[in-house]
């Protein structure tokens, strides 16, 4: 059985090797230093996302009516 999940395509696709990820998260791990925050690009992310929000918003306000109509048919 062991040999069928290391030639399952489609699993290695959606969760990869389960080898590597463990041994990759021991070494992505970084320490956390203070002194180093960049504040410039936090409040640039933090514009980014408020961008993005306000940009799907009137696509949410579209389906919104279909997914409520679908909720009440339950």
């Amino acid at each position: 059985m062991g040999k069928e999940r290391q030639d399952d395509h489609f699993s290695r696709m959606m969760f990869g090797d389960r080898r590597e990820s463990i041994g990759s998260k021991h070494h992505n791990q970084t320490q956390f230093n203070p002194t180093s925050l960049d504040i410039e690009s936090i409040l640039d992310n933090i514009n980014k996302l408020r961008d993005s929000s306000q940009n799907l918003k009137p696509l949410l306000q579209m389906v919104y009516p279909f997914v409520e109509g679908f909720i009440k048919k339950k």
